[in-house]
């Protein structure tokens, strides 16, 4: 399917909208490109004016950087920068400039682009000597080539760039050295005697002057950077994988990731920053995501592919979050896409590859015939002499296969799904760019497929496909040479197709649906032109018991989501009224759409009628009548149309000033104008048509002192609409101090081997009104609500409106105050680095449903929400990284991650109660509960007699069934006796460690990751209950039964129906650990030329204690019980070209 075909037919109606946003930005697009277009042919380099005394040349050269777009690159060892220097020049070329610097000097200068390389000169002589041709590569520490790196004949003044291969040929005389340079990295020489080809490796500069990390609506050197901030690089992203939120996990230090399901279309993964401070739930617990300063979903930060990204930071503290206010709480994701290169050709860079998926790991269910056997020693355990659910000739015939129809044995699981899936995906990208513009465009397609068998009895063909499509287009432009702007646009298009009933839902009826009750489907009936599916009895059992295949095929479900983004920025340098001065406004909008359209139809189920069975006396054969046990089934399908959208603007306008004085003093401010809205295309209700509104200011002041001393100030004014008059507004200020104490004199003999050394820590406040609950300050009317009850025993109701909460005036912001200290420790000129944090979060005012409120002041049900709930959270997070390349053919890095948050409530308004350990204050959020503690089994009679009465939960206990404890002693085991039990199921440790090793042209991989502190709650998982559900392997291979009275046995007494209330209380019986190890990735590679082939797989192994199905997809209810669509081991085949 093509990307024309897309936008035809049935989807064109989702595209109006869209394709004005993308109109218009296209035109944008256009402009930049005339307007950069205009600028080459009709400006020249910017004229430069210096009027300094008495000044060092050091000083002379940032200004000239500050007040142009020039950088310098050159060894303090050959260039003498403090030497004292007069000029004044007003309106000349840079050439003329550095004429007049080093007039008379032995310095020697090259201009390539905007990057000036400064050097000694040699001397004339030598200068005179025969020249041959050199050649060589450039290559950084992972052997990845460097684009664009100066090469220079020391001495001498101009020099090649390396080309995007990494190569260069340059005319050298014999025996020389070469100077070889590239922002963001060390400057090296090279002494090349009489090689005619050379590699040079050059070495990440993490203390350079020129590295920057993107910051809160900026960016900032990353030496004075003291907030807590993750700069992650894009290589480190570039993981074979779906969705971009399945490489985070371990990766980087203080975010927390699981995957819950493997589902195409939803199998990316939910992360918390620093794990979580609120008991709100949903979105009020994210972290706020910025792609291109466009607020956006996890959906949107899935569908960017790897190669687009070109800088990834995430804020942690409040220092790095206080310019967000109100959606900073809970941490921030900044994504930058690439930009091109001014004055590069254009390159190409292609990626295509294929990956074969299957599931890491499938729950294992009991065969049929122990099914039936269960059942019937369940009846005969709870209910001595019963008939059974099965007779003997039942359970013979399914032994012996006999006849399909009349004693079936279903494996669900082989029946709807297959063992493997294939998959494509491709990407494909240029960049380039002129004098005054660059750009950088890109194309991305996936396509995955689902596990679903498509048989053809199937009238649907209802595996699951998800196409993605993305598009991304960055043009900047240089208006003047004052002015800059830039336009980014993002497309996204998914166009799903698969069963119309949730494949997780489908799943977990795989994993619990009777094997032995009725077979798939029965023979086509003559005269029909319908499936005649197998079932139970109609009526309530029909819902109980059901048909997982027909399920599936009963319905398809299409579904068409178009999301566009767009950025606008300019930049204009207000030099002319102070040097350092600068605006910058930025406009950017989001709009997303989707139509689902499903197909259904009701099946046609029979069972077999027992009354018209009749057996041959002589052959033995069988036969039979069916009968109907539904009368709502349908010939023809019915068709439903569902449409859903939302818009996003966001403005922001800032005023910045930076300066530097007497080389000891660098300060830089910022003031941020900014505005947000939020509109719902369909609202469901009243309150979600108003839509989300946001406004307010913010500042940043920062100061360092000869760059070992470092202050930071920042605040938020934010505002929002959610709540009241007069509590619409809140003020959040944040302090930061650092101290690089590896620049002290005192410190330089220990340089050497400790290269960086840096202290910083921080407190301030950030704001959160991002709640589950949408306007709390007003009260909430239902106009067509079903009245009220009242009178004696309530019998009387009155129809009519009704108040469905009442509001609350003084509702206003959730408030995190976050205090945090770091160290960062470089050894060996940066080839060892550590960050490491700690952190201490006091969240108060969280806002919640008041619970106890007295029933006399007669507001019934309609309780108001208030600023109640306290929550701390607190913990560590690390990174650790070792590179080194020992010769040009072998290089090594090695990489790890740690991080560790744990969380308590302090105050949330629960009822009273009247014991301590009832409360879920006190303990870590998102634990299971209230639930009881197990003491193991009953071993006899004896047992259940000297221990607490369990008459309360169930009647008639017997051995084997579960002893609970009797917390509050009081000899009856009962409601006082629950309490909050395990870890929470988010994890509260993450880790992930790695290396990659590179030899030559081969280049190896791998990356392990892992979780602890987390538990998996085995809920609902019961066979024989009222659903008569399957029996899963590890219950069958290990229950308490007259024959096995183990104690200690994986699964209690059995039973059946629901009269085991014993069996089912929630207990840590049921609590296990979920902490596991996994190796998440490996990948192999070969680079020749322009080209790279590599294999790579993902979810390799995994070595765990847990071992019903995979660890991280978890249990109970927020995990669907385990019971889901499993995570996915894919191993990818890919070849990449870079022309």
């Amino acid at each position: 399917m093509n990307f024309i075909s897309i936008l035809k037919g049935r989807k064109q109606q989702f595209l109006p909208k869209n394709l004005l946003i993308i109109k218009i930005c296209s035109l944008l697009l256009v402009c930049c490109n005339v307007m950069a277009f205009g600028a080459d042919n009709h400006t020249r380099d910017p004229l430069v004016s210096v009027n300094m005394k008495n000044a060092t040349l050091e000083s002379v050269l940032n200004y000239i950087e500050e007040t142009t777009s020039y950088s310098f690159l050159y060894n303090k060892q050959q260039v003498d920068v403090g030497q004292r220097i007069d000029i004044s020049q007003k309106d000349q070329p840079i050439s003329v400039i550095l004429d007049i610097l080093f007039k008379g000097s032995d310095i020697t200068y090259s201009i390539n682009g905007k990057q000036i390389v400064l050097s000694k000169s040699r001397s004339n002589a030598s200068s005179k000597v025969d020249k041959r041709l050199l050649t060589g590569t450039v290559i950084d520490s992972k052997g990845e080539a460097v684009i664009g790196a100066n090469v220079i004949v020391k001495g001498e003044k101009s020099g090649k760039a390396t080309d995007i291969e990494g190569n260069f040929s340059i005319e050298v005389p014999d025996k020389g050295v070469l100077l070889v340079s590239y922002i963001g990295f060390q400057p090296q020489e090279v002494s090349y005697g009489t090689k005619k080809n050379v590699t040079v490796v050059l070495q990440e500069n993490n203390t350079s002057l020129d590295e920057v990390v993107v910051v809160g609506f900026g960016k900032q050197k990353k030496e004075s950077v003291i907030g807590a901030i993750q700069s992650v690089k894009a290589s480190e992203l570039r993981v074979p994988t779906t969705n971009l939120t399945n490489t985070f996990a371990g990766r980087i230090a203080g975010v927390i990731s699981v995957q819950k399901t493997g589902e195409p279309g939803a199998d990316g993964a939910n992360f918390w920053i620093r794990g979580v401070s609120t008991f709100a739930s949903g979105s009020a617990q994210n972290a706020l995501i910025l792609i291109d300063g466009t607020e956006s979903s996890t959906y949107d930060l899935n569908a960017l592919a790897p190669e687009t990204i070109e800088s990834f930071s995430v804020l942690k503290d409040a220092t790095a979050t206080a310019l967000y206010g109100s959606r900073g709480a809970n941490g921030v994701l900044l994504v930058t896409t690439k930009s091109g290169r001014m004055n590069q050709k254009p390159t190409i860079n292609v990626r295509v590859e294929g990956r074969m998926s299957m599931p890491t790991q499938i729950p294992e269910l009991a065969d049929g015939v122990t099914y039936m056997k269960m059942f019937n020693e369940a009846i005969e355990a709870r209910t001595p002499g019963a008939n059974p659910q099965f007779t003997d000739d039942q359970i013979q015939g399914t032994i012996e296969n006999r006849n399909p129809y009349l004693y079936p044995n279903n494996d669900w699981y082989d029946i709807i799904f297959k063992d493997v899936t294939f998959n494509q995906a491709a990407n494909i990208n240029v960049s380039g760019g002129s004098k005054n513009m660059d750009y950088f465009v890109s194309a991305t397609f996936n396509n995955d497929m689902g596990l679903v068998q498509e048989a053809k009895e199937n009238p649907l063909k209802n595996n699951i496909q998800n196409l993605r499509y993305s598009f991304q287009a960055n043009v900047n432009t240089h208006i003047s040479s004052t002015t800059k702007m830039g336009v980014k646009l993002n497309v996204q298009i998914q166009d799903y197709k698969g069963p119309y009933n949730s494949i997780n839902t489908i799943f977990n009826r795989v994993m619990w649906a009777q094997p032995t009750y009725f077979p798939v489907k029965f023979p086509q009936i003559e005269g029909t032109n319908y499936i005649a599916w197998g079932n139970k009895s109609g009526g309530a059992q029909l819902n109980r018991y059901p048909n997982p295949y027909a399920e599936l095929a009963s319905g398809i479900k299409e579904m068409f989501r178009i999301t566009t983004m767009a950025t606008f920025n300019i930049d204009q340098d207000l030099k002319f009224i102070t040097k350092g001065l600068s605006v910058k406004g930025l406009f950017s909008m989001k709009h997303f759409s989707s139509t689902t359209l499903n197909r259904t139809y009701t099946p046609y189920y029979f069972e077999i009628d027992p009354n018209t069975i009749v057996t041959d006396p002589i052959t033995g054969n069988q036969s039979w009548k069916l009968r109907n046990v539904n009368n709502d089934g349908t010939d023809a399908f019915s068709f439903t149309k569902a449409y859903s959208g939302d818009r996003l603007f966001n403005f922001n306008v800032s005023l910045d000033y930076q300066r530097k004085f007497a080389d000891l003093h660098d300060i830089s401010a910022q003031l941020i104008y900014l505005q947000r809205g939020v509109y719902s295309s369909n609202p469901a209700n009243y309150n979600s048509s108003l839509g989300e509104l946001n406004q307010g200011m913010a500042g940043r002041f920062t100061y360092d002192f000869d760059k070992r001393y470092f202050f930071e100030f920042n605040f938020g004014y934010n505002g929002s609409d959610n709540f009241a008059k007069g509590k619409r507004f809140g003020f959040f200020p944040s302090y930061a101090l650092g101290y690089i104490i590896s620049n002290e004199d005192f410190f330089a003999p220990l340089n050497k081997t400790i290269s960086l050394l840096k202290l910083r820590g921080s407190y301030g406040t950030v704001g959160n009104s991002n709640s589950s609950v949408r306007f709390p300050g007003y009260t909430n009317v239902n106009m067509n609500g079903a009245g009220y009850a009242f009178g004696e025993d309530f019998k009387a109701t009155e129809a009519g409106a009704i108040i469905t909460t009442y509001g609350n005036e003084n509702a206003t912001w959730e408030v995190a105050k976050k205090a945090n200290v770091g160290i960062e420790l470089g050894l060996f000129d940066q080839k060892f680095l550590l960050i490491a944090d700690y952190f201490h979060e006091n969240r108060d005012k969280i806002l919640m449903t008041r619970q106890t409120i007295s029933p006399t002041i007669g507001i019934g049900d309609a309780n108001p929400v208030a600023n109640v709930g306290k929550v701390t959270n607190r913990g560590v997070d690390m990174s650790l990284e070792y590179n080194h390349a020992f010769s040009k053919d072998i290089v090594l890095s090695v990489k790890g991650n740690f991080t560790y948050a744990v969380n308590k409530i302090l105050e949330k308004d629960e009822p009273h109660y009247p014991f301590s350990y009832q409360y879920e204050r006190g303990g870590a959020l998102n634990r299971v509960g209230p639930a009881y503690i197990a003491l193991g089994l009953f071993k006899d009679e004896e047992d259940i007699k000297n221990s607490p009465s369990q008459e309360a939960i169930m009647p008639n206990i017997k051995p084997g069934d579960i002893k609970y404890q009797d917390l509050n002693e009081d000899g009856v085991v009962n409601e006082y006796d629950r309490t909050y039990i395990g870890n929470p199921y988010i994890p509260q440790i993450v880790y992930g460690f790695g290396a990659s090793f590179q030899y030559k042209n081969w280049d190896f991989s791998v990356f392990f990751q892992g979780a602890g502190k987390v538990s998996i709650y085995l809920d609902d998982i019961h066979p024989f209950d009222i659903y008569h559900k399957n029996v899963l392997k590890f219950v069958a291979d290990d229950y308490w039964s007259a024959s096995n009275p183990n104690p200690n046995a994986k699964y209690p007494r059995l039973a059946h129906n629901v009269d085991n209330t014993n069996t089912y209380q929630k207990s840590t019986f049921w609590l296990r650990d979920g902490s596991f190890l996994r190796l998440k990735n490996a990948e192999i590679g070969y680079s020749y030329k322009f080209m790279r082939a590599y294999i790579a797989g993902s979810n390799l192994l995994t070595f765990t204690g847990f071992k019903y199905w995979d660890p991280e997809i978890g249990g109970g209810s927020n995990s669907g019980n385990g019971l889901v669509y499993p995570l996915q081991r894919v191993f990818n085949l890919g070849v990449q070209f870079n022309f």
